[in-house]
């Protein structure tokens, strides 16, 4: 799973309120089920708030994706999208 992490809905003056802690606290449970390969900054993203993320998901294991044997990137959305590597 990839979790595109925010700092929520912005204030009157278009900034973004939640603090590194707040952010990294957000995924927390993500960390913990073992739902996340990849988290990324969105909205509102610092280097301070990309650095709280990174180090609380140090503590958590990624979830190991099943061996398919496909040598392909699966995406979904509205609709999927199959990537083919080329070598």
């Amino acid at each position: 799973m990839l979790v595109y992490s925010n700092a929520g809905l912005s204030n009157v003056m278009g900034g973004y309120d939640k603090t590194p802690e707040q952010r990294a606290r957000d995924n927390q449970k993500f960390f913990e089920i073992g739902w996340l390969n990849m988290v990324v900054g969105c909205c509102g993203s610092t280097p301070p708030h990309i650095k709280a993320i990174e180090d609380a998901a140090k503590k958590y294991k990624f979830c190991n994706l099943p061996d398919t044997g496909l040598q392909k990137m699966l995406l979904s959305g509205l609709e999927d999208l199959v990537v083919d590597y080329v070598y």
